[in-house]
């Protein structure tokens, strides 16, 4: 038996050491005096294996408790975003916000062109571009005119270096002599001057100058595009010193005295020119209210009768868009546009029911023809 050990388990190895500890301290025990006191009853064997066991147990599952596995025992990772796809709702909802600000900011410049008329500014250029070349067209021909003026003035202006015997033969005087009518005055309107015997001109070009002289305004829609030229023809009878004051103020190019403050569609158009402080319209005015009759014609210039006593910081008139037989009696009629009723039917898309304006109009330039 010794030459050929059992093998055993260090479990029980360590079992069969603690039994024989525990045997050694029971013989210490009983070798020991006896004392005068009640002896404790030995332990029994049975309860001594019990008791080891017990221990040991306790340190295997303290050992089990400290064990490391090498086994990867973990349970998979939970792809919540790639299972629920939030990723992808995310860059959706992301994609339906950038589509819906392109519609909103396409509605709002098709909006922009339907109220300009001509000119549009797309959300994919800066630049704006105009659609109608009506625009170009008539600066065009209005460049085209001035060219063929000058041009017939240079050539009326040659002399020639031949002397033919041809008596010289000069075109008369005046705009359009050979097609126009001779100026006649209303006799009412001027019978109030014959008692201060003022001398008036002859030649029906200086009547024209002085009773029906002509004025011109460049219209501009502020941030889009040029509008056009309007021309006044103001009656010199109907109120001298408004009159005067305009061709003053057109004769300096002070088109920036010149403010359109409300517009009416379909009514009038009301402007102000700001006057001096030495301005003859501070004091009563001189004026024939029966000169125009504002029912006959639309785009009539007129001021109330409120001001006949004079006016305080700037002049006020209107430019009306239709005949208004209203307003006879109450309102001095002192011009007339003969030339650009296309530009008033043109700008009264730009006002409101109370006046206010939806765009800007500016005078950019004015003048004496």
């Amino acid at each position: 038996m010794a030459e050929f050990p059992i093998c055993i388990s260090e479990s029980q190895r360590e079992l069969a050491r603690l039994t024989k500890e525990e045997h050694l301290s029971a013989e210490k025990k009983a070798k020991a005096p006896k004392k005068a006191a009640k002896a404790k009853p030995k332990p029994m064997l049975g309860g001594l294996l019990m008791v080891n066991r017990m221990k040991m147990w306790r340190q295997h599952r303290e050992r089990v408790k400290q064990a490391i596995s090498t086994v990867d025992a973990e349970a998979p990772h939970f792809q919540a975003a790639r299972i629920t796809g939030v990723n992808s709702l995310r860059d959706e909802a992301q994609v339906f916000l950038k589509r819906t600000k392109a519609n909103i900011q396409l509605l709002v410049e098709i909006s922009r062109t339907m109220r300009t008329h001509g000119a549009i500014n797309p959300f994919r250029y800066e630049i704006v571009h105009a659609v109608s070349g009506i625009p170009v067209a008539l600066l065009g021909l209005e460049q085209l005119e001035k060219d063929n003026r000058d041009f017939g003035r240079r050539i009326l202006e040659v002399k020639s270096e031949v002397d033919s015997g041809l008596l010289e033969k000069r075109m008369p005087e005046g705009r359009n002599t050979a097609t126009a009518t001779p100026l006649e005055l209303p006799p009412q309107a001027m019978a109030k001057y014959e008692a201060f015997n003022i001398p008036l001109p002859e030649s029906d070009d200086e009547l024209r100058r002085l009773f029906r002289p002509r004025i011109y305004f460049d219209l501009y829609l502020k941030d889009a595009r040029p509008l056009g030229r309007i021309v006044i023809q103001l009656y010199t009878e109907a109120a001298p010193l408004v009159v005067l004051q305009m061709i003053k103020s057109c004769m300096c190019n002070q088109h920036t005295k010149f403010l359109v403050k409300r517009l009416f569609p379909h009514l009038w158009l009301e402007t102000d020119l700001l006057l001096a402080a030495d301005s003859l319209l501070h004091q009563p005015l001189e004026y024939d209210a029966k000169v125009i009759d504002h029912g006959a014609s639309s785009y009539v210039l007129s001021f109330s009768k409120d001001y006949v006593k004079g006016f305080t910081h700037h002049l006020s008139f209107s430019i009306s868009f239709k005949p208004l037989t209203v307003v006879n009696g109450s309102r001095v009629g002192f011009g007339r546009i003969v030339k650009g009723s296309k530009i008033c039917e043109c700008i009264q898309s730009y006002g409101t029911k109370n006046g206010k304006l939806s765009r800007g109009l500016v005078f950019t330039s004015c003048g004496l023809l």
